[in-house]
């Protein structure tokens, strides 16, 4: 079982749309039996599928074969405190776990969540206060990245960018990260209305789904792209169920 972390200090910089993107393609279209956590006192995934991913007459026609009669992933709710208390119970039941944590680091409850994990994503952004929140944090996970080496423990974390724009400001934060020696993802996700539109229902990755949500062929691309570099950058590969 592979643990994913999504975190970052700064909040609305993309957490909840990079773990839906990623988990919907990821279970429904790559195989894998994955589970998200959402242990951010906000709830904003759990929120998502009360409200909306209730059945809706009017996406069910407007995408016409559109047919995902179960969650193609299993959502939890847990307190950051019992997180991993809960994981030890169902290690053998998920190949891949995304964790939603607090947009905050200064507890000691992050900081096990994080150390404990295999990945650590953390969705960057361009404003300057996105910028000096996202490089503080990321060298926080350097300091976690050097001390789980010591151990012998499997720990690793990117920077990818959850809402491109393609701005100078993006170039700029690349960068003074490679400067800094702060790992990164190549692949990305633009700013996009459609991912706006967030489910734990449906994969951008399905036709019927993308249709629904005004998405093009080039979304499919973008999000195949980052699985692919997850799968291969975190090591996934050997925990996939055939």
């Amino acid at each position: 079982m592979k643990i994913i972390c999504v975190a970052n200090q700064k909040g609305g910089i993309g957490k909840s749309t990079l773990i839906t993107v990623l988990a919907g393609a990821l279970a429904a279209d790559y195989g894998y039996r994955v589970l998200v956590v959402d242990a951010d006192s906000q709830q904003t995934l759990a929120g998502v599928r009360l409200t909306n991913d209730q059945p809706s007459v009017d996406l069910e026609r407007e995408a016409g074969t559109l047919a995902e009669p179960a969650f193609p992933y299993a959502l939890e709710s847990v307190g950051m405190g019992q997180v991993y208390d809960r994981l030890d119970e169902i290690s053998d039941d998920y190949d891949v776990v995304f964790i939603d944590v607090p947009g905050r680091s200064d507890d000691t409850a992050m900081i096990d969540v994080l150390s404990g994990a295999n990945v650590v994503l953390v969705p960057v952004g361009a404003s300057d206060a996105e910028r000096l929140a996202t490089i503080s944090f990321m060298q926080l996970l350097q300091e976690i990245s050097r001390l789980s080496r010591e151990q012998g423990l499997d720990f690793q974390f990117f920077g990818v960018h959850s809402h491109r724009t393609n701005l100078k400001e993006e170039k700029d934060m690349d960068e003074f990260t490679d400067a800094l020696g702060l790992p990164r993802l190549q692949a990305s996700l633009r700013q996009l209305g459609c991912y706006k539109r967030l489910s734990t229902r449906y994969s951008y990755l399905n036709p019927a789904y993308r249709r629904a949500v005004g998405a093009d062929a080039s979304v499919e691309a973008e999000v195949r792209a980052l699985c692919d570099e997850l799968i291969a950058r975190a090591g996934l590969t050997a925990e996939l169920v055939s």
